[in-house]
């Protein structure tokens, strides 16, 4: 067997026992051994069929781990901090697209380095926008890319079904035929070996967060938080849920958000349930203008908001706010009972 093979067969194995170690239930058990399965998929993916997912000089992100925004569409790029960079899009159907580069960090997480956000306050009245990156370019219609930045990511906030927005990067390096990262079959086992191991240690400290919320959110832990900044202007905050047979919980937003804000759920281990979430663009308000919304495998049939856990009684949330920062509160929970009891 080859030392790639070799490398990323342990890299499984240790992950898997990892994931093992956390499950509270064979339920959640199985839920994990897909997890790292679709963890390796996308990680194979990246490193041996990124051309595949390429256009206008960008690759598709595949949102499998990390508690991923399902109303975003990411793209991204490798940088070079010395190259010269040139974004042109047009804003189409989409409501925002933020540009970030950054760093790598000790766990292998991106971290903010740069940041700058398109919408239709900022485009031209058709919606086209430009954007140049390099060191130099820190003016007006430029975005500086600073030492050791290795990673150029596009966060497109989309919600519909109308045209998302269109995006090309040119001052990239030319495809040399299909991907192959670390220049062999290997090389790119080994790199889906090394990010394995990382994205696992790294996502299984927002799961133990969100499992030591039991049915309630708060403010993400920075060092958490730090990890998963795409946009600098968003404040995160994550809980879970852990219900008994019968019971589902109500998550109160706080009044006054302005902008984009969501709700979406998650497994146990912050994959997406592929549920539709409640959002600034979809929520009803109450009469007294309270956003309520109510979230478990089987809710109320009168809740204005609801979202689906589709059969599971334990996960995770995201609530994310864009702007307000610190201008508002986190969202309050209720559990709800069968019995009709409720919960502070």
């Amino acid at each position: 067997m080859s030392m790639g093979w070799e490398t990323l067969n342990a890299a499984v194995e240790d992950a898997r026992a990892l994931i093992a170690a956390e499950a509270p239930d064979a339920e959640v058990a199985a839920e994990g051994e897909a997890y790292v399965t679709r963890m390796v998929a996308a990680g194979l993916g990246g490193a041996l069929l990124g051309h595949l997912f390429r256009e206008g000089g960008l690759t598709r992100a595949l949102p499998v781990h990390g508690g991923p925004n399902p109303d975003y569409i990411m793209l991204h790029s490798g940088i070079d901090a010395a190259g010269r960079y040139r974004i042109e899009g047009r804003l189409n159907g989409s409501e925002r697209v933020g540009i970030g580069v950054y760093t790598i960090g000790p766990n292998g997480a991106p971290l903010i380095a740069g940041y700058t956000a398109f919408d239709s306050g900022n485009c031209a009245p058709d919606g086209a926008f430009a954007l140049t990156l390099a060191a130099d370019a820190g003016e007006a219609g430029g975005l500086a890319i600073p030492p050791g930045a290795r990673i150029l990511m596009v966060r497109i906030l989309h919600r519909g079904t109308s045209d998302p927005a269109r995006i090309t990067l040119t001052g990239g390096h030319a495809a040399a035929g299909p991907t192959l990262m670390g220049g062999s079959n290997d090389g790119a086992l080994v790199h889906v070996a090394k990010l394995l191991r990382a994205n696992v240690r790294e996502y299984l400290k927002w799961m133990a967060a969100a499992r030591d919320l039991p049915n309630r959110l708060d403010n993400a832990p920075p060092a958490l938080a730090e990890t998963v900044q795409g946009d600098a202007d968003t404040r995160y905050f994550l809980g879970g849920f852990d219900l008994a047979e019968g019971e589902w919980l109500e998550v109160v937003m706080p009044p006054g958000i302005t902008g984009y804000w969501s709700l979406h759920v998650y497994n146990f281990w912050y994959e997406h349930l592929q549920t539709p979430g409640v959002h600034d663009g979809n929520a009803v308000l109450d009469d007294d203008g309270h956003v309520r919304i109510a979230v478990g495998p089987a809710v109320p049939a009168g809740a204005s908001n609801r979202i689906d856990t589709v059969g599971r009684r334990k996960g995770a949330f995201v609530c994310r706010i864009v702007g307000n920062l610190g201008a508002i509160g986190r969202p309050e929970t209720r559990l709800h009972r069968s019995d009709g009891t409720v919960l502070p």
